[in-house]
């Protein structure tokens, strides 16, 4: 606790610090402007460490947490523009057109008033397919019923239901942290982490849903309540199939435990969330997309980037068409390995999805700041800080874009990946 008057001058300028460094990044710093966003997120991040690791009070801190995601509310995201990709997915939807019918380029002559020149103009991958499951379509449909073509309004509704994810996530983390005998105290550490409360009620990102839906999973899981369990996993794998590699170390973790049904039912789950947009448009290009994911697109890899330029030596090309999928395959390998591992080794839940998905990080072509965000919620309760500092580090990787377009600069993955191996081995190494 803080005692002096200093002490709570101190806190208070911290607390402002996080206040404007958040309001900053989420309305007022365009992302082409390199050192404001960095000296913003570095002061940020600052004030964040120092108000968890001596709390006034946790209350306040929980109050901190609120205000720091509605101050986002005002402006539209700036760090990233996915959003409006949602608000033209939901248009179709509200003029009764399955988004994944056709490119977005189709519908700009059909006279449908809402798909704009202008909306069009701003989507980041007009020449692909949406890759959105039904669930995130649902609240795509939602924003565009309620915002009457403002698209503000539009974000302020997806934010609410993201908004609301992180604070649920809190809630189970703190049950949870109770549950693994940790203290509570620990999930401060995800409510305030700066890039949670960017990438999700900032940038909009599901993960935020993903995370809840799978702490519920867990928490009813080891409350031995079976079917809340499997919604749970089986709602974050329909929210973004990725949560799919975490069934195989519960399926054979639950094969001891009596338990196994809750994958099984969990992925039957997510296959009914799938059924209401589920026709041979889906499939076609969901299959097309996660081709084009697999083969085509690279950005903040580790493994892959060291593979890539071994090819470039040899091959004199960049040879990515059969490097990514020979990566997913030792990616598929390696989770199924830690899988039977963490069963056999007896691995709380945590640590186990934490490995697995640092593994299929590692192996993947494109690692966007916030698909490392669910390690936070895992190391927190599993006892590993290195999800902590990649969740500083990889904020970085927005020093690519410029006026001109985007190119990061390679000394940047570097650091990011040589700072949070190296957290992470030393982690490693101590609990050995």
């Amino acid at each position: 606790m803080i005692g002096t008057k200093q002490d709570k001058a101190g806190h208070y300028t911290f607390l402002i610090v996080f206040i404007l460094g958040i309001l900053s990044l989420g309305s007022w710093v365009e992302r082409h402007q390199t050192t404001l966003i960095l000296m913003a997120y570095c002061s940020t991040f600052v004030s964040y460490v120092f108000l968890v690791l001596k709390p006034l009070d946790l209350k306040q801190l929980v109050t901190l947490g609120f205000i720091a995601r509605l101050v986002l509310f005002i402006s539209m995201p700036v760090l990233s523009d996915d959003v409006y990709r949602f608000i033209w997915d939901g248009t179709l939807l509200k003029n009764g057109i399955h988004p994944f019918e056709a490119l977005p380029g189709t519908y700009l002559d059909q006279n449908i008033d809402e798909l704009s020149q202008e909306l069009f103009n701003k989507l980041n991958s007009p020449n692909y397919f949406t890759i959105y499951p039904p669930i995130n379509q649902f609240i795509f449909w939602i924003s565009v019923i309620v915002c009457q073509e403002n698209w503000l309004v539009a974000a302020g509704i997806i934010r609410i239901f993201l908004f609301a994810a992180d604070f649920g996530s809190f809630i189970f983390l703190k049950k949870l942290c109770h549950h693994y005998g940790k203290s509570e105290a620990m999930a401060y550490w995800f409510w305030l982490n700066p890039m949670i409360i960017l990438e999700f009620t900032g940038n909009l990102h599901f993960e935020g849903v993903v995370i809840f839906f799978v702490l519920a999973g867990m928490f009813y899981y080891e409350k031995n309540k079976n079917l809340f369990a499997s919604l749970g996993f089986g709602l974050a794998i329909g929210t973004k199939l990725l949560p799919l590699i975490y069934l195989p170390f519960l399926f054979l973790k639950g094969i001891k435990a009596k338990q196994w049904s809750v994958s099984i039912l969990a992925g039957a789950i997510a296959t009914l969330t799938l059924l209401p947009l589920l026709n041979a448009s889906f499939i076609s290009a969901m299959r097309e997309s996660l081709d084009l994911y697999f083969r085509s697109f690279e950005f903040n890899a580790s493994i892959y980037f060291i593979a890539r330029e071994i090819g470039f030596w040899m091959y004199g090309y960049n040879n990515i068409a059969k490097i990514g999928p020979l990566l997913s395959i030792l990616s598929f390998l390696t989770i199924i390995a830690i899988s039977i591992a963490g069963v056999v080794k007896k691995w709380p839940i945590p640590k186990a999805l934490l490995f697995i998905l640092t593994s299929y990080l590692l192996f993947a072509t494109t690692v966007h700041p916030w698909y490392v965000l669910p390690l936070v919620a895992f190391g927190l309760l599993s006892g590993y800080w290195y999800p902590l500092v990649w969740s500083f580090f990889i904020f970085f990787t927005y020093a690519g874009y410029s006026q001109e377009g985007f190119e990061l600069p390679m000394y940047i993955i570097v650091i990011e990946y040589v700072f949070t191996g190296l957290v992470l081995i030393l982690e490693l190494r101590k609990k050995k």
